[in-house]
């Protein structure tokens, strides 16, 4: 037998998974994280799910690990001592970035601070052209006076990004030699293998968050790899990133800006497996933990990607899920702002103090808080019970923080939370949705994450959508989505020219040429296997700043029905179409996968007719009132049965709320269907 370790570090808690895919058997398992060292509950955690299966550690296959150490050094910024260098003349624009406001009406605003200070960004004598003609010689006499600074400075890391090296990346390759052989304790990326598209200041950028972060990733996983050395677990780690595959742990570590959404694009995998086993080709995926809410679309089966994104501010150009995220959790604090009105994070208590009612030191009302006040959440409900909550305090701290500044009672401060968080999630989807022309009621809400299930009928209500499908797992669903991943790398490179002028036999030798690359990429051998190949073209209007990513069928290149597709898809999202206008080529993006994945679970083949039993019945508080709600236990649901709400339903690792009027099923893969949501 041989089993796969899926782990995924939040905020609050570090989930994991274990699949047997020639059983189908699935063990699942929870620990507090541990924000000082997240390596930590992960080793223990590995050794706790280990230990519940009843499996030996020679019988783990590999171990894949959803982190957010990348995404936290940035915005907490403690990555490494970094340095930057770029072509002379350009060494501000990391600071300059694009001239844009981020605010259009606020006079005050202030851009998040480069991750390199000025006084480490040095610049070089050197210059490629636009068309990868070489106009100056790299300055050598100057790169030695810039070594001789790195080692006095003390650096780490140093990031290398000169202009156009997307197109002709010689000089950077030639300078990053020279680094790595005078300096070989510093870690050396290079722009132009972190992305190969047009555009300086994304480019910088990403290439010095890299910098910025890698030196702190490689120390991580080495940690986290010893760690599991000296539990004798021998299995190789692979780490998810953004673009929903995953790779080995020595190319997270010298490419970790890929991982940004290492956790999040875990659930996204979930939620498309979900999809493909109950025939639902359109799902909004919704995971919301302990500090943040993330969400992502899958429109026709296929998951929404992008190229261009921003963390703290600062842009990455990296292939990822076009996952939206905002701070909406269960650890999120209420706070009354200075106009007395009552908001909802984003700032959360996190694992540590964590809400007021773990009594482990949390003196603020969050959104657990008021779920536990409204008895949406039991006091022995999380963990199997082994966390058991203080309602007591969660009174205390609404009462004088909320409800005595807003003069009503402790339930309705509670309620107004829920309410407050809700519109702030039913936000977030409407900006994934419909900004993107997308019509939200044509979709299923699956909510999961520790937090999801007590929120997602009630947003689904709110956006009009009619369907809900809890999974099994909710709590964990990230993790589980993990084990479903494969193996995947992405290639993109700029290639600026008028759609008109391009021949198709050129334009499919560019694919055939990425694809090989990307093919090569992938850190198992493809003996046996055969790459599963995406293709995309990135095309705009000649003369807009942007471009949308049209998908290409397999087969020849048909240049007429490309452009028809670009104008249907910018109709679609933008409203109009300009046919009359010339089409340009932006970029081509190809992606590759290998399978890695078997999963063998089955539906049921039996269901169960009998209502099921409740195990207790307790007032929960809904829309001013007090009502009598019967209580489940996951465990004693099977599929088949049906009920009415209200009803709560309790699992080890989640809670599911269904309000009154609605009904709930569970299908034949253990899910909770809930329907009736457009009844008040």
């Amino acid at each position: 037998m041989s089993v796969r370790i899926a782990i995924d570090t939040g905020g609050t808690f570090t989930d994991l998974v274990l699949s047997d895919p020639d059983t189908g058997r699935l063990v699942f398992h929870k620990v507090p994280s541990t924000p000082a060292d997240p390596s930590r509950a992960l080793v223990d955690g590995v050794r706790g799910l280990v230990a519940r299966a009843g499996v030996a550690n020679a019988e783990i296959l590999f171990l894949i690990h959803g982190t957010t150490v990348a995404t936290n050094t940035i915005l907490q910024r403690r990555g490494a001592r970094t340095a930057f260098i770029t072509t002379a003349g350009f060494r501000d624009v990391l600071h300059i970035q694009r001239q844009d406001r981020p605010h259009l009406y606020n006079m005050r605003i202030r851009r998040t601070p480069a991750l390199v200070p000025r006084s480490l960004r040095y610049e070089l004598p050197e210059r490629i052209l636009h068309d990868g003609s070489e106009a100056l010689h790299v300055d050598r006499d100057r790169l030695d006076e810039l070594v001789a600074a790195l080692r006095t400075e003390g650096i780490e890391a140093v990031g290398v990004g000169f202009l156009h090296s997307h197109i002709d990346p010689g000089h950077e390759r030639s300078v990053g030699n020279v680094l790595r052989q005078a300096l070989p304790d510093v870690t050396v990326c290079l722009s132009s293998e972190m992305s190969r598209e047009e555009g300086e200041y994304e480019r910088f950028s990403t290439c010095a968050m890299n910098a910025y972060v890698q030196p702190v990733m490689s120390n991580y996983l080495k940690r986290v790899n010893d760690a599991l050395s000296e539990s004798s677990v021998a299995a190789p780690l692979y780490v998810m990133k953004s673009n929903g595959g995953v790779t080995s742990a020595g190319q997270a570590a010298d490419h970790c800006v890929h991982t940004i959404l290492s956790g999040p694009a875990g659930g996204v995998v979930a939620g498309v497996e979900i999809g493909r086993r109950l025939d639902r080709p359109n799902l909004i995926t919704a995971d919301m933990g302990g500090t943040s809410f993330d969400v992502a679309m899958i429109h026709e089966g296929a998951i929404a990607f992008a190229k261009n994104a921003e963390i703290d501010g600062l842009a990455l150009k990296a292939p990822m899920m076009d996952i939206h995220t905002i701070g909406a959790g269960g650890g999120s604090i209420a706070w009354i702002d200075s106009g007395g009105a009552l908001r909802v994070g984003p700032q959360s208590a996190g694992a540590e103090p964590g809400p007021a009612c773990y009594q482990t030191g949390g003196t603020e009302p969050t959104v657990t808080d008021a779920n536990l006040v409204l008895g949406r959440l039991s006091t022995n409900g999380l963990l199997g019970g082994a966390i058991t909550l203080d309602s007591s305090a969660s009174r205390r701290v609404i009462e004088e923080k909320i409800a005595a500044q807003l003069q009503c009672t402790v339930e309705e401060a509670a309620e107004g939370i829920i309410r407050v968080i809700n519109a702030s999630m039913t936000a977030a989807i409407r900006k994934l949705t419909v900004e993107r022309g997308y019509d939200p009621r044509l979709f299923a809400l699956v909510p999961f994450g520790g937090a999801g299930p007590l929120h997602g009928a009630e947003l689904a209500r709110e956006l009009g959508i009619h369907d809900v499908i809890i999974p099994l797992a909710p709590g964990v669903a990230s993790a589980e989505g993990l084990v479903f991943s494969n193996l995947r790398t992405d290639r993109i490179q700029t290639h600026v020219e008028l759609l008109d002028r391009i021949e198709a036999e050129a334009f499919e030798k560019m694919l055939e040429n990425l694809a090989g690359q990307a093919i090569g990429d992938l850190s198992t051998s493809t003996e046996g296997k055969k790459p599963v190949i995406s293709r995309r073209a990135g095309l705009r209007y000649s003369g807009q700043g942007y471009d949308l990513p049209i998908d290409l069928p397999d087969g020849p290149i048909d240049l007429p029905s490309l452009e028809s597709a670009f104008h249907v898809e910018h109709e679609r999202q933008y409203g109009f179409a300009r046919r009359d206008q010339r089409v340009q080529l932006v970029n081509v993006w190809v992606s590759a996968e290998l399978p890695i994945a078997d999963d063998q679970r089955r539906p049921a083949a039996r269901t169960v007719s009998e209502p099921p039993a409740s195990h207790s019945t307790r007032p929960v508080y809904f829309s001013g009132d007090w009502i009598d709600t019967p209580f489940y236990n996951r465990n004693g649901l099977h599929p088949g049965q049906q009920f009415d709400g209200p009803a709560v339903i309790e699992q080890l690792d989640s809670t599911t709320l269904i309000g009154p009027a609605q009904h709930a099923f569970i299908d034949a893969w253990e899910q909770i269907a809930i329907t009736g949501l457009d009844t008040a």
